[in-house]
């Protein structure tokens, strides 16, 4: 298993701009992380590179400097919505689905294997209504997933977060999650999971996992405290990581230990962020040794 990132570390500075992805991606290798993940969710509100019109060729200049050394992109994190799109006005109905397309056609120029989307919950029915849920999902999610396959990008469900605020949400558990990904009866569709957003539900999330199983294909590797969603590195919150880690061996995940730690930079100076995120690195290594039992 390999210790990756996403490029959001490197992502909003304290003035509100945005780098660019090649150096976001520049500064993670920096670091020692040669696996990624490109976060593409601003793109929805206007910012990044993915909104201009040359996006394309910013993409395959990305992808061309990351074959130079040798950096590969497995995971990527397309734009989302809270709620279903035909809850939007038309116009942004159209700005979503033409984010969305380009989140799919970069992901496949650097080559991803697997897009995270947030499952939908459809609120006007039933939370507790699964096979409503699905069908929502398959309404919403059909066109960029349909583009995916003919892009060969895969695309992983993500759990969603059930807490005091949230309250009930369809796939916060693992069971959901499962039954959904089932429901495609396709290998190219399957789960990513984001250990901090099952803290607030789980106080263990090994049965979770074992759920999953070989469904498991993505991972949002995060910690916090069960009450806020603080995307913290390991052992910053109160995840379990010694007990849980093992489970990933165990179950046979094949995919890539992947942070999604952005919260650790996002509110320091600039001249700041490498360090603190050579220290995310570290801990990392430390991760992967207790999946592989050297622990």
């Amino acid at each position: 298993m390999r210790l990756s990132t996403t490029t959001h570390i490197f992502g909003t500075r304290l003035d509100g701009s945005y780098p660019s992805y090649k150096d976001s991606f520049k500064r993670c290798v920096d670091i020692g992380f040669n696996v990624l993940d490109i976060h593409f969710c601003q793109a929805i509100n206007g910012r990044t590179e993915l909104v201009k019109e040359n996006w394309q060729e910013v993409i395959e200049d990305v992808r061309n400097e990351a074959d130079k050394i040798g950096v590969e992109f497995t995971q990527s994190h397309p734009v989302f919505i809270k709620g279903h799109i035909k809850n939007y006005k038309e116009d942004f109905q159209a700005h979503y689905q033409e984010m969305m397309r380009r989140s799919i056609i970069a992901s496949s120029i650097l080559g991803v294997k697997w897009a995270v989307l947030h499952p939908l919950e459809d609120r006007e029915k039933s939370p507790f209504d699964v096979e409503a849920n699905i069908q929502a999902n398959m309404e919403m999610h059909d066109f960029a997933i349909e583009l995916a396959m003919r892009h060969n990008v895969g695309i992983a469900y993500e759990n969603m977060i059930e807490g005091p605020k949230t309250k009930r949400r369809f796939c916060s558990e693992a069971g959901e999650l499962a039954t959904l990904v089932d429901a495609y009866q396709d290998s190219r569709i399957g789960a990513c999971w984001d250990f901090g957003h099952a803290n607030f539900l789980y106080q263990d999330q090994r049965p979770a996992l074992r759920t999953l199983g070989k469904r498991l294909k993505a991972t949002h590797v995060n910690d916090n405290d069960g009450a806020g969603d603080d995307h913290l590195f390991p052992f910053h919150g109160t995840v379990d990581w010694h007990r849980l880690l093992p489970v990933l061996r165990e179950i046979g995940y094949e995919g890539d230990f992947t942070y999604e730690t952005h919260k650790e930079t996002i509110r320091l100076p600039d001249h700041l962020r490498d360090q603190i995120a050579k220290t995310g690195y570290d801990i990392g290594k430390y991760c992967l040794s207790l999946i592989d039992g050297e622990n």
